[in-house]
């Protein structure tokens, strides 16, 4: 009777054994295998976006979510881009990623100034530079929209660039529709919020009544603070019936108003139209008040009568002319 207790014994120590060893260890692999493995999951994503290697504690590089793709950088302790994609694909060996469907916020001072869509993009994992490719626009947050086949981003510049041909559109007004533009080399500086337009700019600006604004210039700049606008080079304009050529052309707006007052033209500027011809160091077509201001040096040719002063106006848009300070006397001329 003893020998059969002491089996007994002996075969419930080995039962309790196997199930320690065996069965509970499986239990516990069952229930945390899902866990474990989305953790590791989690671990090479960042190994492969952090170029190979372990991702620090402190790493801002992102987060890879279900259904998308959702990355973070910051710089100085400030967000520099944040990103979004529908996926990624991408090669640890090559340390980037291609992005698909790709939307790109771009901070300053932890303020969003401009986002940038398109189809696809890359990421390098080193630099954390960036490019969209395919349908690409840049929209500013005061309402300016690019549109672009490509732009490319560097981390240390802080700058969006595209080398190629550029679509524009402003935004709205209460004298007419956003400014339409269309040019080459855009380059748009996040730091202090200015989007330029380098070569070939061709821009119209609709007005009420009819009237517009056409520009041609060598280059142009706006601003992602302001709708002030600005067009620099060899500048030529036209409006209503008039022509004006200068190397610079500022597009002003009344104060906390959307609505364009005046356009300031300086820098050496020749003016005509059917029946006139002036020139003046400065010129400031006041919109509101529908006149046109003369200043430095102005003088101003009409029916072979040489005018000069201090300063020339044109009342009534053009039709009439004063003259303040006279400095010389009017004279026949005939050409």
């Amino acid at each position: 009777m003893k020998n059969i207790k002491n089996l007994i014994f002996i075969g419930l120590l080995i039962f309790l054994f196997v199930e320690v060893l065996i069965v509970f260890p499986s239990r516990l692999e069952h229930e945390d295998d899902k866990a474990v493995r989305e953790r590791i999951a989690k671990q090479e994503a960042l190994k492969k976006l952090n170029n190979g290697k372990e991702p620090e504690p402190s790493s801002t590089l992102a987060e890879q979510r279900m259904g998308g793709v959702h990355l973070v950088e910051s710089q100085q302790g400030l967000r520099d881009w944040e990103l979004f994609a529908t996926s990624a694909e991408g090669s640890q060996n090559a340390g980037n990623w291609k992005l698909h469907e790709v939307r790109v916020l771009f901070y300053n001072k932890e303020k969003v100034e401009f986002t940038v869509t398109g189809d696809t993009g890359t990421i390098d994992a080193k630099s954390k530079d960036l490019s969209i490719i395919g349908n690409v626009t840049t929209r500013s947050e005061n309402g300016y929209s690019f549109q672009t086949p490509s732009v490319y981003y560097s981390s240390v510049k802080r700058q969006i660039e595209s080398p190629e041909e550029v679509t524009m559109k402003g935004p709205k007004d209460t004298t007419g529709e956003g400014m339409l533009l269309k040019g080459r080399r855009m380059l748009v500086t996040v730091d202090d919020s200015k989007m330029f337009i380098k070569e070939n700019v061709v821009a119209k600006k609709p007005m009420k009544e009819g009237k517009s604004f056409e520009v041609a210039a060598d280059g142009a700049e706006f601003s992602g603070k302001s709708r002030e606008a600005k067009f620099l080079g060899k500048v030529r304009m036209t409006y209503d019936n008039m022509r004006l050529e200068g190397p610079e052309a500022s597009f002003l707006y009344s104060s906390g108003a959307a609505m364009l007052s005046s356009v300031a033209v300086k820098g050496g500027v020749k003016v005509s139209d059917a029946d006139k011809f002036a020139t003046a160091e400065n010129v400031n077509l006041d919109l509101l008040a529908n006149k046109y201001v003369f200043k430095g040096r102005p003088k101003i040719i009409q029916n072979n009568d040489e005018l000069s002063g201090e300063e020339i106006v044109f009342l009534d848009g053009g039709k009439k002319v004063k003259i303040e300070k006279v400095r010389a006397k009017m004279e026949n001329k005939k050409r």
